[in-house]
């Protein structure tokens, strides 16, 4: 971490990561989460770190982490209706609260390219068992086993807003995003759930739209807005763009983006897909191609900058992050 010295906070500085990452113009770029599905459970507060030390998390999360590589399964916890929100402690909670829970999925429609028309699964489970068997379908990628188990299954139509609000991880999250959460629940016709560890917690308020898929930085009402209206110009609000959820972490990332910020909204409702054409450690061309479209991208590395330890003396221990850059773009 020599070289990053010039980048940290002084060694008597004591920094929220999210507002040093501010001061350094960090680029959220290639760091949201590919996720073929998200799995929402809804969990009793307080919300432990690591949160699948949860009694109601404890065995379904090591099975979604046994999911097949060709489905990546991505589980949050989710805050119950009517608790106000706020995690700021790392209490855990006692066994003997832990209860059969709400779980509602999110998947990507297949093809694994595909850009929008997102299926919402809400499942009641009635007994841990059920609540297992939900989990294992999941894992194992049954898409009948949960059409069958589901008691409401249909396409996203109403906007979706994923929000870490997390403060047993990331104290940012647990202030900026439950904040930001709190403002999102007055948008109408928007849902909104509070959800743990979504990552990039240096970026808070953090937080994923569905159907579209994209998670963003520094997220406030009027980005949120422009995203949910599609208003102004796409390339206006790339530069807070983590990254699609269709799209590997990293350089694949950063160049979906690029192609999303050239070709505008409409490309939302596109099939799409990225492939390295000459690419070594994500750095090299790159082509991303929809059903009526072709764009190649040039990436290479840009800044190498610090992940620092948040509201630790000198941020620290830090560890180091690349950034890219586009060089070129080419629509064919």
């Amino acid at each position: 971490m020599t070289s990053l010295e010039h980048l940290l906070p002084a060694p008597d500085q004591s920094v929220r990561c999210a507002d040093h990452s501010r001061t350094l113009a960090i680029d959220p770029g290639g760091t949201a989460i590919r996720a073929d599905r998200v799995v929402l459970i809804e969990t009793p507060r307080p919300w432990p770190k690591p949160v699948f030390d949860h009694p109601v998390l404890v065995g379904l999360n090591q099975i979604l982490k046994n999911s097949v590589p060709a489905t990546r399964t991505l589980a949050y916890a989710v805050g119950p209706p009517g608790q106000d929100g706020v995690d700021v402690g790392q209490g855990g909670v006692d066994a003997g609260d832990a209860h059969p829970a709400t779980i509602i999925t999110f998947d990507r429609a297949r093809p694994a390219s595909a850009a929008t028309q997102v299926i919402e699964r809400r499942f009641r489970p009635t007994s841990v068992t059920e609540a297992i068997a939900v989990a294992i379908a999941a894992a194992e990628d049954d898409l009948d086993a949960l059409d069958t188990m589901a008691d409401h299954l249909g396409d996203v139509v109403a906007p979706v807003l994923l929000v870490c609000t997390q403060g047993s991880h990331d104290v940012c999250c647990g202030s900026d995003g439950v904040r930001f959460a709190a403002e999102a629940e007055s948008v109408a016709g928007l849902t909104v759930y509070r959800v743990s560890h979504t990552g990039g917690h240096r970026f808070a308020p953090t937080a994923m739209t569905l159907p579209d898929g994209r998670m963003w930085a520094d997220m406030d009402l009027e980005l949120l807005r422009r995203v949910l209206y599609r208003t102004g110009e796409a390339v206006e609000v790339a530069d807070r763009c983590r990254g699609w959820w269709g799209a590997e972490t990293g350089a694949a990332q950063v160049v979906e983006r690029a192609v999303f910020a050239a070709a505008g909204w409409g490309f939302e409702d596109r099939l799409r897909r990225i492939e390295p054409i000459d690419v070594g450690d994500g750095v090299g061309r790159w082509v991303v191609t929809t059903g009526d479209g072709l764009w190649e991208v040039a990436v290479s590395p840009g800044r190498t900058v610090p992940i620092i330890a948040c509201r630790q003396p000198g941020g620290l221990p830090a560890r180091p992050a690349l950034e890219y850059q586009v060089d070129q773009l080419i629509e064919r």
